[in-house]
């Protein structure tokens, strides 16, 4: 059995730091890999989901391989690390030599885990290397159902609405994205939804810490009279492609494209659609909305406003309020990630960057010869930079469309009033004043009802989407498609 522990190192919280959705900060420079004779592998049942933890410091972080089924079952697999968010993350199988290697490519990097496979036992032992540290990881057969937390929100088949699987082709060439749609059943003219994932790979179900949050979202707007297209982001899941390399406007494209998706669907007669978007995927929210003027309004769920540099000062000061530290006892601290961050922010180039942190750190006396892995290279990897170099301030002043801001005043991640004070300048720059905005007490970044609202207390939750978000997301979209049906002209009423 897979066990779950709560406890984390005092490193894995300094590294948290450094992502918009940190649970994968300690992947950024790993890479998967296995290894067994080949001899062997004719004796290994590779069929179903292998799991193990493994140990970092007093903490047990458990891993999951889903072996897919058919011919697929030798060269492609799924990874999941559920206690700190990644599922359905692809890896792709090859044999060098004498072994077999899975290999995932995702939010930051590789991972390595390298083990030999024991018949007798039935199990794969070996290290898995992560961040330059290798650590014992052993795996063998599980039984998920042995293992999973209680999700009492997840919606069990069957289900009273329709559903059915959609392809539809990315923003990029040779990009083909999967997804499904859920409408009601019984009507064709639909208003219809799209939800777009935030930072971190996510399937359709924005999976993460075994909470299918988007499957019970668009559970609620389907039972609410909405068609929803939910769907893996590029290479996750079903879905072809890179996660990692891809820039937030290259996601809000691909957005685009699922919007057109589920108007095209020629099982259904869809007209209006909203976008909601969750941290990261408010951002593509945006930049759809902008872009796209027949989109009838977005819902902005832990929405980001502030430009990459000023939201990356802000995230610190965001999660020190929830734990009820003063920004007077982390000053030191507070100096170090806002210049870091306005360095890389101003700079060229990662390789700029790099060289002014290096020139800085010399002036302040700072060591980051010997740990550059705290004070570099956390600040220029690929996503990051491209974060601090983001800038969505030209973006609302394009929307004419409604919208409605919803965070939660737990939320560590975010600091909230300063995002939404963002958003509705950009918009009444633009002549929009139809904007709405609502902190929801005692609601984490991730739409949970929380006590504490840190990023350790997700997977712990029971809950998946506070039922007071549920009902205001759904009430708004319910009052706006209402109030589109009245105002169409003749032959264009929603039915």
């Amino acid at each position: 059995m897979i066990v779950h522990q709560k406890k984390k190192p005092k490193d894995f919280y300094r590294h948290f730091l450094f992502t918009l959705n940190p649970r994968f900060i300690f992947f950024i420079v790993a890479l998967l890999h296995v290894v067994f004779p080949l001899s062997l592998l004719a004796q290994a049942d590779f069929t179903g989901s292998w799991g193990g933890n493994v140990k970092i410091g007093s903490t047990e972080y458990p891993m999951i391989f889903h072996f897919q089924d058919g011919a697929k079952s030798k060269t492609e697999a799924l990874f999941d690390m559920p206690s700190q968010g990644p599922h359905s993350n692809q890896a792709k199988i090859s044999y060098p030599a004498d072994s077999v290697r899975f290999t995932i490519d995702t939010f930051g990097g590789y991972w390595v885990y390298t083990a030999r496979y024991s018949p007798e036992a039935n199990i794969l032992r070996g290290t898995i290397l992560m961040g330059g540290a290798k650590y014992s990881l052993q795996v063998r057969p599980v039984d998920l159902a042995d293992s999973k937390p209680p999700r009492p929100q997840t919606p069990q088949r069957p289900y009273p609405y329709r559903e059915w699987d959609v392809f539809f082709p990315g923003s990029s060439p040779g990009i083909r994205l999967s997804g499904s749609i859920t409408p009601p059943k019984g009507r064709k003219k639909l208003p219809g939804v799209v939800l777009l994932s935030g930072s971190g790979p996510h399937n359709r179900d924005g999976e993460q810490f075994y909470h299918k949050t988007f499957l019970v979202l668009a559970d609620e707007l389907t039972r609410r009279g909405f068609a929803v297209l939910r769907y893996d982001e590029r290479g996750v899941g079903q879905s072809t492609g890179r996660y990692n390399g891809t820039t937030i406007y290259e996601f809000s494209q691909d957005a685009k494209a699922a919007v057109k998706a589920l108007r095209s669907d020629p099982r259904l007669k869809v007209k209006d659609v909203y976008v909601i978007g969750h941290s990261q995927g408010s951002l593509e929210a945006q930049i759809v909305a902008a872009q796209d003027p027949a989109v009838a309004g977005i819902v902005l769920l832990a929405g980001l406003g502030l430009n990459g540099v000023e939201y990356s000062k802000t995230q610190y000061r965001a999660m020190l309020r929830v734990l009820g530290i003063p920004e007077e006892k982390a000053k030191a601290e507070l100096s170090l990630y806002d210049t870091s961050y306005e360095i890389v922010g101003n700079a060229p180039d990662s390789a700029t960057a790099v060289e002014r942190l290096k020139q800085w750190h010399r002036e302040a006396g700072i060591d980051s010869k010997s740990r550059s892995e705290f004070y570099i290279d956390p600040f220029v990897e690929k996503w990051r930079f491209d974060f601090l170099h983001m800038d969505p301030s030209p973006y609302p002043r394009l929307i004419k469309v409604p919208v409605f801001a919803v965070s939660g005043a737990k939320d560590s991640q975010v600091f909230v009033e300063k995002e939404f004070e963002a958003m509705e300048v950009g918009l009444k720059a633009g002549g929009n004043s139809k904007f709405k905005s609502e902190v929801l007490p005692n609601v984490n970044h991730f739409m949970q009802t929380a006590k504490k609202g840190t990023y350790d207390e997700p997977y712990a939750l029971e809950e998946t989407f506070s039922p007071e978000a549920l009902h205001k997301i759904a009430d708004w979209l319910e009052q706006k498609s209402k109030e589109k049906a009245v105002k169409a002209p003749k032959g264009q009423v929603l039915e």
